[in-house]
C-alpha cells in the first residue's frame, strides 16, 4: 500500500474518492433513492451583471444542505441573503425535501439564519481556536 498526502487536489483521484462514497452511500438508502439529489447554484448580480451574492449545495435524502452562502461584504444588509434564502425554499419544496441544513461559525451570520426560522441544533466549541461552529436546520 502506499498513501500520498499533498495540499494540491488531483481531480481524477478526487472524482473517484467521491464516487466510492456515493456508491457506499447508494448501497445503504435505497429507501431514498426516488428523492431528487443534486446540486443548487444560486447567484444574485446587480444591475451591473456582477456577482454580488450566492448560495451553494445541494438536495441529499430529503434535506437541501447549504455549503456555501455569501453576500458581498458591500451588499450586505439589502436583503440578498433572505433572497437568496428564500430562492433555496423554494427549490427545496420542489424537490420535496423536509428540511433546509447548514452551518456557520460564530463571527459569520447565526443571527441572520435564527433570523430566517433556523434553529441551531448543535455546537462544536473551540473550533476555530476561541469561536465556535453552529449547526442550524429549517423545517419547510
Amino acid at each position: 500500500m502506499n498513501i500520498k498526502v499533498t495540499d494540491k487536489i488531483d481531480q481524477e483521484s478526487y472524482d473517484k474518492i467521491v464516487e466510492l462514497l456515493i456508491d457506499y452511500n447508494s448501497s445503504k438508502t435505497q429507501q431514498h433513492v426516488n428523492e431528487i439529489n443534486k446540486p443548487i447554484e444560486i447567484i444574485a448580480r446587480n444591475t451591473k451583471n456582477e456577482i454580488i451574492g450566492g448560495l451553494y449545495g445541494r438536495s441529499l435524502w430529503g434535506t437541501l444542505e447549504i455549503k456555501t452562502l455569501v453576500v458581498k461584504a458591500e451588499n450586505r444588509n439589502e436583503g440578498i441573503g433572505q433572497k437568496l434564502i428564500n430562492e433555496a425554499e423554494k427549490e427545496a419544496k420542489k424537490r420535496n425535501c423536509r428540511f433546509i441544513s447548514l452551518d456557520t461559525f460564530s463571527f459569520q451570520a447565526p443571527n441572520f439564519y435564527e433570523k430566517c426560522g433556523f434553529v441551531k441544533i448543535g455546537t462544536e466549541t473551540d473550533f476555530p481556536k476561541g469561536f465556535e461552529k453552529y449547526y442550524y436546520r429549517k423545517k419547510i
